[in-house]
């Protein structure tokens, strides 16, 4: 409710903005759709009194999105953008003590989890997973993570990006499918399924919750 709040704030000031510039209109369309910028994932820090929030914005000269970490008061006060990386930052999440954010960031060149503190410094990278951490949850200790990777079933992050550059390398283009779903989109599927793995936040060997699964999480 206090982030619903909070966004309201933000869409009258929107609106308002709007009305004083009244004597420029013209029609709504499909550009002016895709250019809103989209608020996703609000979290409240532990003790209550912030949210922290993904807005992702349309660079249309680089043909895509990009995505930045905000805060703000769940009083509405404060509101302030946290990240300013070219690259994508998203899916922010409190350290159980409320000093630190961590998050989805490609600014290592894959998508991985890094750590911002609060109290000032830079953002730090936390894991360096062989694969893209699609997401991320960080257990109420603040001990582990349990994450999402696509994996060939059976197969370790490690195997799968192996297979992956093999199969890149591979010069023959046909393929064989014998069960649905064989594509998605502009994609062939290869084979990969999104499992669960649990790793500590120290460091260490993520472990494939899901293991043998044929099938997605």
């Amino acid at each position: 409710m206090r982030f619903i709040l909070a966004a309201a704030c933000l869409a009258l000031g929107t609106v308002s903005a709007a009305v004083a510039a009244a004597n420029d209109t013209r029609p709504f369309g499909v550009r002016d759709l895709v250019a809103f910028d989209r608020l996703a994932d609000p979290r409240v820090s532990p003790d209550g009194s912030r949210i922290v929030f993904t807005v992702s914005s349309l660079d249309l000269d680089a043909n895509k999105r990009r995505s930045d970490l905000w805060l703000v008061g769940t009083d509405g006060a404060g509101l302030h953008a946290l990240t300013h990386d070219d690259a994508s930052d998203s899916n922010g999440t409190w350290s159980p003590d409320g000093r630190a954010i961590y998050f989805l960031s490609t600014r290592g060149g894959s998508s991985q989890v890094w750590k911002l503190p609060l109290d000032g410094g830079e953002a730090q990278p936390v894991t360096a997973l062989p694969l893209d951490i699609g997401s991320f949850r960080l257990s109420p200790d603040g001990s582990r993570f349990a994450l999402s990777m696509e994996v060939f079933p059976g197969s370790t992050p490690a195997e799968t990006k192996k297979r992956m550059a093999d199969d890149a390398a591979n010069t023959a283009t046909g393929r064989t499918y014998d069960r649905l779903f064989f594509r998605h989109w502009d994609t062939w599927a290869d084979g990969r399924r999104s499992h669960v793995f649990v790793v500590p936040v120290s460091g260490g060997d993520p472990v494939d919750v899901m293991k043998a699964m044929d099938a997605d999480s």
